[in-house]
């Protein structure tokens, strides 16, 4: 694991008070996210890494996994 997932993983698991036995967790059925935890998991990303999030990234719906966070923010930090 390298230090963008761990980062990441360690927010989701601030924010989801749970261990995170694997990257195929889904964060709504798995760790028990709602919509409000959701957005708070986008916002801690943008500033615990510096970057902004395209407004078409926001819909936080469309993260299901725990995998599919660490892709969305891999997405930002390589393009910095």
């Amino acid at each position: 694991m390298n230090e963008t997932e761990y980062r990441v993983i360690e927010l989701i698991r601030e924010i989801g008070l749970t261990e995170i036995e694997h990257k195929d967790l889904t964060l709504i059925d798995d760790l028990g996210f709602d919509s409000l935890k959701l957005v708070m998991l986008l916002v801690m990303i943008e500033e615990n890494f510096g970057i902004e999030l395209d407004e078409s990234d926001m819909d936080p719906y469309t993260l299901l996994t725990v995998e599919d966070v660490i892709r969305l923010v891999f997405r930002y930090v390589k393009e910095k």
